[in-house]
């Protein structure tokens, strides 16, 4: 026989049986094979999906170049406005 489950009928989360929740009117008891219907593929199936995965692949995505040689500095550069802003009421 299988384990046994709860399965809330809002939200379709599964709990382990609990017979507290059993009787809760928003939840529902599940066999195994309807909580977790991935546990029960048949192998072939399931190597089939495996194959369909290789077959398909994923495309290589071109490698980045990160190198930062040839990046110029960037000129100092003060706009004549706040030079003059920032020296005021400094000595000459």
């Amino acid at each position: 026989m299988s384990k046994m489950y709860i399965r809330v009928k809002k939200d379709g989360f599964i709990y382990d049986f609990n017979p507290i929740l059993a009787k809760n009117s928003d939840c529902e008891v599940v066999p195994e094979e309807i909580a977790y219907p991935e546990r029960f593929i048949p192998p072939a199936a399931a190597q089939r999906v495996v194959e369909t995965v290789k077959a398909v692949g994923r495309k290589k995505k071109d490698t980045l170049d990160l190198s930062t040689i040839d990046i110029p500095e960037a000129p100092a550069y003060t706009p004549p406005e706040l030079a003059a802003e920032a020296a005021r009421g400094l000595p000459a």
